[in-house]
This record gives structure tokens, C-alpha cells and sequence, in this order.
């Protein structure tokens, strides 16, 4: 990835854990859901890489932590100086229309994604 152009919030939904009394015909290992938070630093041909920031059970909670992260991180993306262990962030889609976005591509990188999430 180039030099971000800017940093913003994201969250997504993830399983938090489970309870098998909780487990019916739609939800068979019982599983109950929470958002993870994260900073998503975009370049300017739309390639994005992400780290988490917090999980909790609200999705406003997750969002208002790394909104609040996303914040100061512009500001010293300003200063001209990028985050610590910024090489060690998650690679994530690119921006929909974007330079860095092929629609193949995308559809290949959704199957890794389903295909990971089914060993877990």
C-alpha cells in the first residue's frame, strides 16, 4: 500500500461466542453477535488495510472507539507521520470503483473470506 490518504471508521459483525442453550434450527451452535471496530487507512488508488480496535456488543460502541482513533490518526497523518507497525496492518477490500478494485477479484477474495470463516 502507498501512503494513506486518509483514515475513517469501520465496523463488522462477528461472533463473540456461544451458548449451546441458546441453539435452534437458524442458529445451531448458538452463537451470539457483538461489532469489532476498526481504523481503515485508504490510499489514493483505493487499496485499504485495516487494524481492530475494539469488539463489543454494541455495534456504536465498536464504531465510537475507532472513530475516536481514526480521529488522531489523521491528525498525524497530517504532521506527515503514519501509525506505528502501519506495515503490520490487515489487507482488506478496496474502495468499490476504485483504481485498486477488480470485480473478479473481489468476488475471489469474498470465497477466501467464506472459506476461512468456515474452519473457525
Amino acid at each position: 500500500m502507498n501512503t494513506p490518504t486518509y483514515f475513517f471508521a469501520a465496523t463488522d459483525i462477528v461472533v463473540l461466542g456461544s451458548n449451546p442453550e441458546n441453539a435452534d434450527v437458524t442458529n445451531p451452535r448458538g452463537e451470539y453477535f457483538g461489532s469489532a471496530g476498526y481504523v481503515v487507512a485508504e490510499d489514493a488508488q483505493g487499496n485499504r488495510v485495516r487494524q481492530h480496535i475494539k469488539t463489543c456488543h454494541r455495534d456504536v460502541d465498536a464504531l465510537n472507539a475507532a472513530s475516536a482513533v481514526a480521529a488522531a490518526l489523521q491528525v498525524r497523518l497530517a504532521q506527515g507521520k503514519l501509525p506505528v507497525a502501519f506495515d503490520r496492518w490487515e489487507e482488506t477490500f478496496p474502495a468499490y470503483g476504485s483504481e485498486a478494485y477488480d470485480p473478479h477479484e473481489a468476488i475471489a477474495w469474498e470465497r477466501r473470506v467464506e472459506e476461512d470463516a468456515a474452519w473457525a
